[in-house]
């Protein structure tokens, strides 16, 4: 077994090797007279002949018996005993060793330090052993130096540190005491202190190390839990429930935008069906976000007088570059003919919107669309939308019209139907005349949506056309048993006609039983108001400005307060119960048999 020396040692070898690098220099050489009182002057070197037959040169056997004649050089700490004292030049290069190497120590720990954190985290041991002999390296080096600053603090002389440094080599009990004097249970203070540190940053560590592993054991845990939770595939094929589309939803926009669009392009659907695809001015994105089966509000300059219509997009929201309204032209319709008439690619139209809550994304299962006539538009943007997405769920589309040419949309949903085979499409043609259609004939009735839609009462459905149309449809489905809460709406009503020039602020009384009056409280004058007219033409006929949008009871724009009296709506969608429970009506829905007043 191999003695290994101990701190204590080690820092007085150091401190001797300090001051033994000094006294080898020519100011710790021994001067002649002291070299004399060693070798006494009747001590002589003995002589040596040089030997016969040659060999070394006379010079240089003088000199090698020159040098055999010197006194052997004694070892250090001998020679330190011979020594006084230090001289100041020998006791400030100590002092400057001293200090040298207690900077090289702290440089070295401060440099190990850094890498001891490093690896302690990331448990590299082997490297992490290599630090801590770096920093007991760099500790050694710290205390031999300030181990020689003390030795010169407390005078101690040549000699003392000679014999100290004897003492130790020797291990004599004066040497063990005296470190042990210096140490906690056998190991230097500093050490201790160090050591301490460097266990208590160990510690720390572990601890931030087994506090993420159960952090992460507990997001494993709650990641295999959440996956427990859906069921098992099962080896039997079946049909994944439909999901909602993946894009989101756009930024809620119920109205709220007006300006102007520019034509882009006009499609000729049918003889009387068009097409208008509205893009930006400026040749961006569209300025507003809408759902699909709202409506925009058109208004058009019609023999000085501004009129609105509301027309559904067709297109779909994917397309963010333009949207598209089809627009049939219905027997006096002003804003219709004028669309048909007058507008050209390139023109600009002002519009109002979006508007409506006839909205499908795919909130459900599966959907029924039951549309007639032109009442495909609204439709028709749910259609594109939902195959647009791969919306896996079943699409059930019965349209109905009175014969083939007036069927809108044909060939693309032909085509859709053949690329998506969740979208069952059926065409009701009531008075087609050519013998070679074999599709569905009649009208639709309970016994036809028996037919072509499976479980029809657990499905949503939606209703738009004609108010005939939907007033069948509607009885059909109650007696096929769906609850009314799965119907949703939109009536299209044909009238649309330019409004009549103002009359004067009063109106002539009109028999008694023939009319009722409508007073406006804000602007004061009078209207007469038959069984059929609305409040809102009522109030266009004096010019009692009132605004509106769809003229159809969805958007809420022409929402108006009841002072008195009562009235009845055929359609209140555009009102809340909040607006309900205030007073508020619908103008363009509003009717009365008797006196009523209103904030206007």
């Amino acid at each position: 077994m191999t003695n290994t020396p101990s701190g204590g040692v080690r820092i007085r070898l150091a401190i001797l090797t300090i001051v033994a690098g000094l006294s080898s220099n020519p100011a710790g050489a021994q001067s002649p007279e002291e070299h004399a009182k060693h070798h006494p002057a009747g001590a002589a070197a003995p002589s040596m002949a040089p030997a016969s037959g040659g060999g070394m040169a006379g010079g240089e056997m003088g000199e090698m018996m020159k040098e055999m004649g010197k006194a052997p050089r004694k070892a250090f700490y001998p020679s330190l005993m011979d020594l006084p004292a230090l001289s100041p030049r020998q006791r400030d290069a100590v002092e400057r060793q001293a200090h040298a190497r207690m900077t090289a120590g702290a440089r070295i720990m401060a440099e190990a330090l850094g890498p001891m954190s490093e690896t302690a985290a990331r448990k590299d041991y082997p490297a992490l052993q290599s630090a801590t002999e770096r920093m007991r390296q760099g500790l050694a080096q710290f205390e031999s130096g300030l181990a020689a600053h003390r030795a010169l603090a407390d005078g101690a002389s040549p000699p003392e540190v000679a014999l100290r440094w004897f003492k130790t080599e020797m291990n004599l009990a004066e040497a063990a005491a005296s470190d042990t004097a210096r140490t906690w249970f056998g190991i230097p203070v500093f050490h201790a202190i160090s050591m301490g540190l460097i266990a208590a940053f160990a510690l720390v560590m572990t601890m931030i190390y087994f506090a993420r592993l159960r952090r992460a054991r507990a997001l494993a845990a709650e990641l295999i839990s959440e996956r427990s939770a859906v069921p098992a595939p099962s080896l039997v094929t079946t049909t994944p429930p439909p999901t909602a589309p993946r894009t989101p939803p756009p930024p809620s926009t119920q109205g709220g935008w007006s300006g102007e669009l520019r034509v882009a392009r006009i499609f000729q659907e049918t003889a009387d069906v068009k097409t208008f695809r509205l893009a930006p001015v400026t040749g961006e994105d569209l300025p507003f976000s809408f759902e699909p089966g709202q409506f925009l509000t058109v208004a058009a300059a019609i023999d000085g007088k501004t009129v609105k219509r509301s027309y559904s997009i067709a297109s779909s929201p994917c397309c963010r570059g333009w949207c598209e309204i089809t627009v049939k032209r219905a027997p006096g319709g002003a804003v219709s003919a004028h669309l048909h008439e007058r507008i050209a690619v390139g023109d600009r139209v002002s519009v109002s919107g979006p508007y409506g809550r006839f909205t499908f994304r795919g909130e459900t299962p599966s959907v029924v669309m039951i549309a007639g006539g032109v009442g495909i538009t609204p439709m028709m943007s749910s259609i594109r939308y939902l195959t647009d997405q791969s919306w896996s769920g079943d699409i059930h589309l019965v349209y109905a019209c009175a014969s083939l040419d007036k069927v809108i949309f044909r060939d693309e949903l032909d085509y859709l139907s053949s690329r998506h085979p969740n979208l069952h499409s059926v065409v009701v043609l009531s008075d087609e005349p050519s013998p070679s259609w074999t599709g569905q004939r009649g009208r639709v009735g309970a016994e036809l949506l028996a037919r072509v839609v499976p479980d029809l009462p657990s499905r949503r459905i939606h209703v738009c056309g004609p108010p005939p149309m939907m007033d069948a449809v509607k009885a059909a489905l109650a007696t096929l048993g769906v609850p009314a809460e799965a119907i949703r709406t939109e009536l299209f009503l044909a009238p649309e006609r330019p409004a009549a020039p103002p009359t004067p602020a009063e109106s002539p009384s009109a028999p008694a039983g023939a009319a009722a009056a409508c007073t406006f409280t804000r602007s004061g004058k009078k209207a007469l108001l038959t069984p059929e007219k609305t409040v809102l033409e009522a109030a266009e006929e004096i010019g009692v400005a009132i605004d509106y949008s769809c003229r159809q009871g969805f958007c809420g724009v022409c929402r108006t307060r009841l002072v008195s009296g009562q009235v009845t709506m055929a359609v209140e969608d555009g009102l809340s119960a909040q607006d309900k429970a205030a007073g508020y009506i619908l103008a363009c829905q509003a009717k009365s048999a008797s006196d009523i007043a209103v904030e206007a």
